[in-house]
């Protein structure tokens, strides 16, 4: 089990979280994306795609599983997303 042991990293990515609805988020999202956002190296990278997601969800009619939700993060932050992101991206961009 990874160890949160970087009090100055740990304090950079609660601050992040804060940042965003946590309110909204089940307590497996919110501990999904502080594991995610403590190990990635660029939080900034975190953050776009997060965002990206949420926007995303929104549109839905329901909240995404928290594990499908941190796969889809990881495939932005991958330059990989999905077809369905993408689609609705698209579609909000031209409106």
């Amino acid at each position: 089990m990874n160890q949160l042991a970087d009090f100055d990293r740990l304090s950079a990515v609660c601050a992040w979280i804060n940042t965003l609805p946590v309110y909204m988020f089940s307590g497996e999202l919110t501990a999904a994306l502080l594991l995610l956002a403590y190990e990635e190296d660029d939080l900034d990278v975190v953050d776009h795609a997060v965002r990206m997601v949420l926007n995303y969800q929104a549109s839905l009619e329901a909240p995404m599983h928290h594990e499908g939700f941190i796969e889809m993060v990881k495939q932005v932050m991958a330059e990989t997303p999905p077809e369905p992101l993408v689609r609705f991206l698209a579609r909000e961009a031209t409106h």
